[in-house]
């Protein structure tokens, strides 16, 4: 039992903070959804420690599956200058997305996942709830359109041939 716990450490931390990221995000969510204000366009009030838990998981996160983005692109980048045919490099030069993807690892791909499926409930719930929602969940809403905005940098980035990227950068 205990080489059980000892080879899947990573992946209990993993689930056990993606866990948190879902049960409070979805905890702010139903308050916020469910919420009938008195006067219209009213926020509902929510609990100190819920905003603050909402905001470090929320921030973490995207933190997280940015620099995990930015580094795999990094390595098979220098991969690619090593002369080596990287996993990810397409034959003309073309950095393969596909290819990327198979370079992250699997608890990466999750949080990607969570936090791409939240963010976007979080994001409809502020569209439809307007004022009647919570500055938090405006913040976070933005947070994902600018973390939305630079995946698609890397996405676009990564589909550049090599010799125009270099001349780009």
């Amino acid at each position: 039992m205990g080489d059980f716990f000892r080879k899947q450490l990573f992946n209990i931390i993993a689930a056990v903070f993606l866990a948190l990221f879902v049960i409070v995000w979805g905890s702010v969510l139903l308050q916020v959804w469910v919420f009938l204000p008195e006067v219209p366009g009213t926020p509902p009030k929510l609990n100190g420690a819920v905003v603050c838990a909402a905001g470090v998981l929320s921030t973490s996160l995207s933190s997280l599956t940015a620099s995990a983005l930015g580094f795999t692109i990094a390595e098979v980048r220098q991969e690619e200058q090593g002369g080596g045919q990287a996993a990810g490099q397409a034959r003309d030069g073309v950095l393969d997305p596909g290819g990327i993807t198979t370079k992250l690892s699997g608890r990466i791909i999750a949080a990607l996942m969570v936090y791409l499926v939240i963010g976007l409930l979080v994001l409809g719930v502020w569209l439809v709830k307007g004022t009647a929602s919570t500055d938090l969940v405006g913040a976070f809403s933005l947070s994902l359109l600018g973390w939305i905005i630079g995946a698609a940098g890397v996405v676009f980035q990564a589909e550049k041939p090599a010799a125009d990227a270099s001349a780009a950068g």
